[in-house]
């Protein structure tokens, strides 16, 4: 695809997205500080923008200076990026931001930085850890030093996949976009593509019939003729709790029943074992009644007189 095909592409993707999704009349046309800036970039990768302005807010209002931030444990910096995802990553990620600055400079104020060109003051930025991440660094060129630069995070990245844009580098993705999206109108369409990834292309079940952009994308069209669910791993495993032969099928049959068979017979054993035991023994002869001896003083009577 020729990169004037891109561009036209995606104008018209602007325009679609902007006729779908009604341009914020809260957005804040007014520059944020560096520092600022940094701190919402890390709020605002992979979630929204009001979440992130949410977040910002409570930092503003929960502590006195970023100082007081610097030198709070992670549980309660995580206190105010409540809702965000992985929000203790981010609270290490702000805090780390906050300890270097302050190691380096000692406070907080980067601001000589945005009367510097913009080469010369992303070269002193990048070394901050923070700016390990192109969405970061995007949003404080946009939001902070005044180039121009559309931040992409993995929902926008993965709207743009979809629409035929397969960059993997998050950088060469954001240059293609900067070359086909003027300076004038990169805030509003990364604010349509954030809508558009959280509210229909997401990345489990999106609901593509509801999309403004289904004519221009081809994932619909790829999720269609893509081969259903393997039942194969089911078959396979069905095929494998079978037995493949009936004489294992007997054999278990048979083996089963077996202990049920034992039992009784061991048990019967011992029962019939005590009767022959205790057996009664035979009763004694009764001795017959000793004779009485004759006595000789009286004579003994003579039968057959009476009396």
């Amino acid at each position: 695809m020729a990169m004037q095909s891109k561009a036209q592409l995606l104008t018209e993707i602007h325009t679609l997205l902007r006729r779908r999704y009604k341009p914020k009349p809260d957005r804040d046309p007014s520059r944020l500080s560096v520092l600022t800036a940094v701190v919402f970039g890390i709020c605002h990768e992979d979630t929204t923008r009001e979440q992130a302005n949410q977040a910002l807010s409570r930092f503003n209002d929960e502590y006195f200076d970023w100082n007081e931030v610097r030198v709070s444990s992670i549980g309660e910096i995580q206190e105010a990026l409540a809702g965000l995802p992985d929000p203790e990553e981010k609270a290490r990620r702000i805090r780390r931001f906050l300890r270097q600055m302050f190691s380096r400079t000692y406070g907080f104020n980067l601001e000589p930085l945005v009367k510097k060109p913009l080469k010369e003051a992303l070269k002193v930025l990048k070394t901050y850890e923070a700016f390990e991440s192109d969405f970061v660094t995007a949003t404080v060129i946009q939001h902070a030093l005044g180039g121009h630069a559309i931040p992409i995070d993995k929902s926008g990245q993965r709207v743009l996949e979809r629409l035929g844009f397969p960059e993997n580098d998050p950088s060469n993705l954001r240059s293609i976009v900067e070359r086909a999206v003027p300076k004038n109108r990169g805030l509003e369409f990364a604010e349509l593509i954030e809508e558009l990834a959280n509210d229909v292309c997401k990345a489990e079940s999106p609901e593509c019939p509801r999309c403004e952009l289904r004519k221009h994308c081809d994932y619909p069209k790829n999720l269609a003729a893509a081969p259903p669910p393997a039942a194969h791993p089911k078959t396979r495993t069905t095929a494998a709790t079978k037995p493949t032969s009936p004489e294992p099928a007997k054999a278990a049959k048979k083996s089963t029943p077996a202990p049920t068979k034992a039992k009784p017979e061991i048990k019967a054993t011992p029962a019939k074992a005590p009767p022959k035991k205790a057996t009664p023994t035979p009763p004694k002869k009764a001795t017959p009644p000793a004779a009485t001896k004759p006595n000789p003083k009286t004579p003994p009577k003579k039968p057959g007189k009476s009396k």
